[in-house]
């Protein structure tokens, strides 16, 4: 059973060429949110190495069993819709609209994911 999911929104603002965390979302659903990531074929892909200072530290200082970890650009985030209940298919638009914005101005993003036992 998974106790905690946690996404974080990077973003990377040019001429930059360091992500910075910009947003933390929430899943009141994490086991069904991995089994999701799953079925559309975006779980357990490997963290990309040159990840933020936050969600570096996030990730060395957690005392939890780490597990499930991966990251979703945001054009990928419309292959979850068809695996995702009501509530989830809201939370993930949300998502895709915020990283879109970010987009947008002109800035690369993408969700950082990874869950806790």
């Amino acid at each position: 059973m998974l106790a905690l999911a946690y996404i974080l929104c990077e973003r990377r603002p040019p001429p930059s060429s360091d992500w910075e965390t910009e947003a933390r979302f929430l899943m009141p659903t994490p086991s069904a949110f991995l089994e999701a990531l799953g079925a559309a074929g975006l779980a357990e892909r490997q963290h990309p190495g040159d990840l933020s200072l936050q969600v570096s530290t996030d990730l060395l200082f957690e005392d939890g069993d780490i597990v499930g970890q991966t990251w979703v650009r945001p054009d990928e985030l419309p292959a979850l819709l068809p695996h995702a209940d009501p509530d989830m298919a809201l939370r993930l638009r949300a998502w895709l609209a915020f990283a879109q914005a970010l987009q947008a101005e002109g800035q690369d993003a993408r969700l950082i994911i990874w869950f806790i036992r």
